[in-house]
């Protein structure tokens, strides 16, 4: 039998109707144009931990291992070059009773793309160590009306979160500044900056605001909250990836494709309507067919209806009529043709290991931003205990555990390489940041790099001054807190591997950020 990774439980979910002025209230791409996506029309609860009140507590940081993608240099149909990460984020953790406690939803793996990833231009996207072809997407619009924000709190409208993250003012000038993320963590202040708002500078910002889909109409504002009449954001319900290419070029009528027990074949081509007819054949019948087309240029690739016009799909068979370089050529049409398909369902088991949920991410253009899968279930780890991630592609090892500090733990990858320890004698989590992707490497780096930084290290200068032989050098401090800004190291200690790593992680990073920081005042 073929594979589908996950049924469409989340059509299921969308059958209740939404209210029909919600999408009246909606600024479109253009003017007199529909909305790009329809109306959400049911509530998915977004995954756990999707706030950024609720990030990992103290997280420690893991650059990456051998065993997990980082900087992945992957490539379209078109040579449009994307670079992929593979991150590991652990949020919440405890110790309780002398176990490590992984709350559900705790544990994530992400697929996280520096760049977005692009439907129909057959985009190839690492999945836990495998290669798939990116092909489609189902995204919808979710609005909730009379919302309230506290300040330095966050609420999620679908896929996005609004985060009230600061109240600036000078003398009677005061401005509100939300930032608008997804549920991986991603900001996207770097790419549509942060709206504000100001009943005091109307002409600078007024009340109201639209980035693309993530749009909002703001009722109230003060130092204490923001009161919205309503708030809209994105949700990626469904994500559809192939894992084999079988044709892909110029079709004329009569060319047929075998896939297992089935053959897809074009029936028709008419170049001057803009259309090509597929059918799917199997036992000599007719089990499924489609019209493709025609090509609607300017709507081409974020609108759905323009977007669904072009893809047939059926079981685990997928093809899409591509418009690029050219929809037709000679009476016959360019045409894409893929086995093995599957799809990722928003809220949906994984199939290849239900332990976990999946949870596409998109940007508010459409372009997906990865994947996240989360542990369902809590985990409880005992000292000498680990726990896979998905799939076995990570693990996370507890090797000592004193009191309500976790002595002793690391990452380790499917090949067995490992972090350094991460465990200490002030240690109280497992909460980790790995990888260097748009949330971890940047994003989560932002709030947070300083303070992942001066765990890492301090954690590493106290392991190696307790495993220092009676009457060495003098001990080194604790693992630093996070409002540390520097961690001593003893006088005369000599530089050990793991310092070196620690230092060379810390000059990258600051680089890194130096790099973001002048980029942005540079426009």
């Amino acid at each position: 039998m073929k594979r589908i990774f996950l049924s469409l439980a989340c059509a299921a979910a969308l059958a209740t109707p939404a209210h029909a002025e919600d999408s009246a209230l909606l600024i479109p791409p253009r003017d007199g144009w529909p909305l790009a996506n329809p109306m959400a029309a049911a509530e998915i609860a977004p995954p756990p931990f999707s706030l950024p009140t609720e990030r990992g507590v103290n997280p420690s940081y893991v650059a990456g291992l051998p065993g997990l993608h980082q900087g992945l240099e992957t490539f379209d149909d078109f040579d449009r070059r994307s670079l992929k990460h593979d991150s590991v984020l652990i949020r919440q953790s405890r110790v309780e009773n002398g176990e490590v406690v992984i709350p559900p939803g705790g544990l994530a793996y992400l697929e996280d793309s520096w760049g977005g990833e692009v439907a129909l231009r057959g985009e190839k996207v690492p999945i836990l160590g495998r290669t798939a072809t990116y092909i489609d997407y189902d995204m919808t619009v979710v609005l909730h009306r009379d919302v309230t924000i506290p300040a330095g709190q966050a609420v999620a409208v679908g896929g996005t979160v609004y985060h009230y993250y600061a109240s600036i003012g000078h003398e009677q000038m005061v401005n509100h500044t939300l930032h608008v993320r997804t549920i991986s963590g991603l900001d996207w202040e770097w790419a549509f900056g942060s709206p504000a708002f100001s009943t005091t500078e109307p002409n600078w910002w007024g009340n109201s605001f639209a980035q693309l889909y993530n749009q909002g109409k703001l009722r109230e504002m003060s130092r204490e909250a923001l009161v919205f009449d309503w708030l809209a954001g994105v949700r990626m319900d469904r994500m559809t990836y192939a894992e084999t290419e079988v044709f892909k070029g110029l079709a004329a009528p009569g060319d047929a494709w075998t896939m297992g027990g089935q053959t897809l074949r074009v029936a028709a081509v008419d170049e001057a309507a803009g259309t090509a007819t597929v059918e799917l054949v199997e036992g000599g019948a007719v089990v499924a067919a489609k019209t493709l087309g025609p090509v609607l240029p300017d709507r081409l690739i974020e609108d759905h209806d323009a977007r669904k016009a072009l893809v047939f799909e059926h079981g685990d068979v997928v093809a899409f009529l591509s418009p690029w370089p050219a929809a037709f050529e000679d009476g016959k049409v360019s045409l894409k043709v893929y086995d093995d398909a599957f799809a990722f369902d928003y809220g949906a088991d994984f199939a290849r290991d239900p332990r976990f949920a999946v949870w596409p991410v998109t940007c508010p253009t459409g372009h997906a931003f990865g994947f996240m899968l989360t542990n369902k279930q809590e985990i409880r780890l005992k000292p000498g205990q680990s726990v896979d991630g998905p799939e076995g592609y990570f693990k996370v090892v507890v090797n000592s555990i004193e009191g309500d500090h976790v002595t002793s733990w690391h990452v380790e990858d499917r090949q067995g390489n490992r972090s350094a320890d991460l465990g200490g004698p002030q240690i109280a989590n497992v909460d980790l940041v790995l990888g260097q992707g748009r949330v971890t490497g940047q994003s989560i780096f932002k709030d947070l790099g300083r303070a992942l930084l001066a765990r890492s290290y301090g954690t590493q200068v106290a392991l190696e001054t307790l495993a220092r032989p009676e009457g060495g050098v003098a001990p080194a401090p604790a693992a630093a807190p996070m409002t540390a800004s520097v961690v001593p190291v003893p006088a005369g200690a000599p530089l050990s591997p793991a310092l070196l790593l620690a230092l060379a992680v810390a000059v990258i990073a600051s680089g890194a950020i130096g790099y973001e920081l002048a980029r942005r005042r540079g426009g």
